[in-house]
């Protein structure tokens, strides 16, 4: 009786699973002055941000930051300010406003929640994880209101919450958008692609005369 000889087969390599990162390990593993997401138990790391982006920034920050204290709507936070949206979950957005009623979220060192919305930046080494990866992760998480602001193309999107999915929200004609979340808060959009950009304080009293 012949032996059938079975072809040899190379060993079989399982490739290792990446241990996904808790919120806890992700604040143990960060310092202050980085700002990095953790999304699905990944960290994202970002680079240093240009100088368009934040002067957007501290435009944007300041003036829905004196908006909604003046209307005490709620807080205001920017930057390094991470949001625990779950176990392995927490990016840490360019702004985060929290309303009012839902300031416990609020902790010492984060935000243990959904904020209500949620600004971001984008620049073209994140845009592709800001209208991806994150963009489905404040959906899925419930964060009520998104824009998505980009200086390089100069545009500018709103979204809404609905059912865990993002629709658009409206800019008139003349090119003004009306928040949902933050009421009576409006912004004009060449205000955010202005060669100089308005003063903050200027530009909220608007805002404030017209709410």
């Amino acid at each position: 009786m012949g032996i059938a000889l079975l072809p040899h087969l190379p060993p079989q390599r399982h490739k290792p699973r990446r241990r996904l990162l808790t919120f806890e390990q992700f604040c143990d593993l960060i310092h202050e002055d980085q700002k990095v997401d953790l999304i699905k138990g990944v960290m994202y790391m970002q680079s240093p941000p240009s100088i368009l982006h934040e002067l957007i920034f501290g435009f944007l920050f300041h003036l829905l930051d004196f908006f909604v204290r003046e209307k005490e709507l709620g807080i205001v936070l920017g930057s390094r300010a991470a949001a625990r949206l779950g176990k392995h979950d927490g990016p840490e957005p360019d702004i985060m406003f929290v309303a009012k009623g839902r300031e416990h979220i609020v902790r010492r060192a984060y935000v243990d929640g959904a904020p209500d919305l949620i600004v971001e930046i984008t620049s073209p080494s994140t845009a592709h994880i800001d209208r991806g990866k994150k963009k489905t992760q404040y959906a899925k998480f419930g964060v009520r209101e998104y824009w998505l602001i980009d200086p390089n193309r100069q545009t500018a999107e709103f979204l809404i919450n609905r059912d865990g999915q993002w629709l658009p929200l409206p800019i008139t004609d003349d090119g003004v958008f009306h928040s949902v979340v933050v009421s009576g808060f409006w912004l004009r959009l060449d205000w955010l692609f202005a060669k100089n950009l308005p003063k903050p304080l200027a530009a909220v009293m608007q805002i404030l005369q017209a709410a």
